[in-house]
């Protein structure tokens, strides 16, 4: 018997002689005492049988938890079977669908994934018939018990009609077929107002998402309007009528280790009385981006914060973590498990307004990189390729991380060697990053600070 390949061990925490066991292939999180963790290095030269009751009780809690595994074998069957159920399996609580209602925008954004392939082109309600047609045949073929959508753009609200016709017909299907059904809006926030918030809670609205890159100064630079006006003060004002009536999450995007416009904007929002009434937060580095149409090698921003080979991350991630817990925000686990959808069978999928389906929105614009339309039946060849790709099995099956990461992104392999088909490896930032989620995700589990 021994620890698994994916078991974390941070020792001398939360105290002295203390340890956190943390396993990346099963998320169980434990803290073990001196002598437990003695009895655990100890195992694979003793074994098992030689262990006191009372530690061998402790023992097969581990083992149940997937802390521990009885040998090399018993690892590689668990971690080959996880992967296979990664990739066929179907996640029945929720089937997540992101529609792009158009891809215009009445924003002009300064680092934008989809500015190489802006189009002023929006669904029509043929298309959308044909979505929801697809809709319904996949929900009943992966037998989910919720259809999620995702309203996005471009701005999704230039093309309301569509986003509230999809809405009422998919919410009246899902009742009739015993689904539960919801929505959210995904939209920079500045053609909100309380009556279209009304109207949409009525449709099954459960949650808006807002980008705000700081406050005014900082904002109106990195998100104009399409004719450079500002866009800050509407957007607040407009958060400020609904708030009261959705949940509204925050998205900010940072780069190169500044992290003040964030600490700005916390301020500003615990300033005016609204920081605790606001959805989760969600704090991005910005993303490289795929060239033009036919030129999608031409990539811009390859050289941004999400390089996890930046020696600023570890350290920007840390202070944005200090922000967030001076403001005493809520903060989810950074440690889950991350799979790349284009290499999962069932995953969630994005439609395009000319009814392309995409498993990556870093795509969208691309046609080469669809995985299928909305008039065919099944996917295509290109999703295929996609789905065999099994990066994962290019890494060391004995790292830690495997269960984390997979291989990577598939899209930041082809960002940093344009090729969709090697591993990206983070190890040198994980190392770094892990232990410090670990501490964090179980300081959150006891409700006790640092």
């Amino acid at each position: 018997m021994k620890l698994s390949n994916y078991t974390i061990c941070v020792d001398d925490y939360p105290l002295p002689g203390e340890s956190l066991l943390f396993n990346t292939r099963t998320q169980a999180l434990v803290k073990i005492n001196s002598i437990l963790k003695d009895a655990v290095s100890s195992l694979e030269a003793t074994g098992a049988s030689q262990l006191n009751s009372y530690i061998g009780g402790d023992i097969l809690s581990l083992v149940e938890m997937g802390l521990l595994v009885r040998d090399e074998a018993e690892d590689a069957d668990k971690i080959n079977k996880f992967f296979y159920e990664i990739k066929y399996g179907v996640k029945e609580s929720s089937y997540p669908v992101t529609i792009l209602t158009t891809y215009d925008c009445n924003f002009r954004c300064i680092y934008c994934f989809e500015q190489n392939t802006r189009q002023r082109i929006a669904m029509n309600i043929v298309t959308a018939d044909k979505v929801m047609a697809w809709l319904k045949k996949k929900t009943a073929l992966l037998k989910v018990k919720e259809l999620y959508l995702i309203f996005y753009g471009g701005e999704p609200l230039l093309n309301k009609s569509i986003v509230e016709y999809i809405a009422h017909e998919m919410k009246m299907w899902c009742r009739s077929n015993n689904l539960n059904f919801k929505f959210m809006l995904q939209t920079n926030g500045y053609l909100l107002n309380r009556e279209l918030i009304a109207d949409y809670l009525e449709l099954g609205l459960s949650q808006v998402r807002i980008s705000l890159d700081g406050v005014a100064r900082i904002h109106d630079r990195n998100r104009p309007f399409f004719d450079g006006g500002k866009t800050f003060d509407k957007i607040m004002k407009n958060i400020l009528d609904c708030l009261d009536l959705v949940k509204i999450g925050i998205s900010t995007s940072y780069d190169k280790g500044d992290v003040s416009h964030i600490e700005e904007l916390l301020r500003y929002l615990d300033d005016i009385g609204i920081i605790n009434k606001l959805g989760d937060f969600i704090f991005s580095p910005i993303h490289p981006v795929l060239g033009p149409v036919k030129h999608e090698k031409k990539i811009k921003y390859s050289r941004c914060m999400v390089n996890y080979q930046d020696e600023n991350l570890f350290e920007t991630i840390k202070k944005i973590d200090d922000l967030v817990k001076t403001r005493q925000l809520p903060q989810k686990s950074s440690l889950a498990a991350n799979f790349c959808p284009l290499t999962r069978v069932n995953s969630g999928v994005t439609i395009d307004p000319m009814g392309r389906i995409y498993k990556c929105n870093s795509m969208l614009g691309h046609p080469e990189f669809a995985v299928g339309d909305v008039d065919e039946e099944g996917y295509n060849m290109q999703h295929e390729s996609f789905v065999n790709l099994d990066i994962w099995k290019k890494c060391p099956i004995s790292c830690a991380y495997l269960p984390m990461c997979a291989g990577g992104c598939r899209m930041h392999s082809y960002f940093e060697k344009l090729d969709f088909n090697s591993a990206v490896c983070h190890k040198k930032y994980l190392d770094q990053m892990v232990p410090f989620f670990i501490k964090r995700d179980y300081e959150q589990k006891i409700k006790q600070p640092l």
